[in-house]
Formats: structure tokens, C-alpha cells, sequence
């Protein structure tokens, strides 16, 4: 693992072999799945530094949801996208917390983006 600025804990690069024990270990979030999200993530729920939080195991699959990655988190309310900034192992190895940058764009408004713009079958 490759630690960011400020804490320890905070991991803005994760070694490929903790990526992949975590996903061995890890089972689809169900509301997840039934969402059709990458995580489960309230938008209300920030960090001090106004991020959105929530752990690792509200992911349906961890290796969509590293560092760096873009998602779309939800809830029953609704469906946002998101950067994941970094993973924080300090409350638990093994189910990490997954702070996560909200983006000024809803899911749907890029997909008509890249509806609009597809190459047309000639």
C-alpha cells in the first residue's frame, strides 16, 4: 500500500495483493446489486472534509470501487456519480472505509451525453 498525505491510515494507492484478498473475501452488497450500483453511499453521510463515506463491504465488487476509480453510489433515493479518493484502514483491515468525491453530473445525464454521441453504423 502507498499512503497518501495526512494520515496513515488513508491509502490513495492500494497494492494489487490487498485489492484482490479483499475481493476473495468479499460477497455483493445485496441492496447494491438491487440498485445497480457500484456502492451503496448516502450522500448526506460526508467526512470532515466534505467527502461522502461509507465501507468497503457496501460495494457490489471491490475492484470497481479502488482509488481513483469513477462509480455511481445510491441509495433508495437516488443514484449519483462519484471518485473514489482513497480507502482508509484505520477502524478495520479488512473492511475499510471508502471516502468518495461526489461529481457535479447525474449517471443519466451522461448517459445521454454518450447516447448522443455515438459513432454512427455506417
Amino acid at each position: 500500500m502507498t499512503t497518501g498525505t495526512g494520515s496513515p491510515w488513508r491509502i490513495e494507492e492500494i497494492d494489487r495483493a490487498v485489492v484482490d484478498r479483499l475481493a476473495a473475501a468479499h460477497l455483493p452488497d445485496p441492496l447494491a446489486v438491487e440498485l445497480g450500483v457500484d456502492l451503496v453511499a448516502d450522500p448526506h453521510r460526508q467526512d470532515d472534509d466534505g467527502n461522502v463515506w461509507t465501507l468497503l463491504r457496501s460495494a457490489r465488487t471491490v475492484t470497481d470501487v479502488t482509488p481513483g476509480s469513477v462509480v455511481v453510489i445510491g441509495t433508495h433515493a437516488g443514484r449519483w456519480l462519484g471518485r473514489v479518493l482513497a480507502w482508509d484502514f484505520e477502524v478495520n483491515a479488512d473492511d475499510p472505509i471508502v471516502t468518495v468525491d461526489l461529481l457535479p453530473v447525474s449517471p443519466e445525464a451522461v448517459q445521454r451525453a454518450l447516447d448522443r454521441n455515438r459513432p454512427s453504423a455506417a
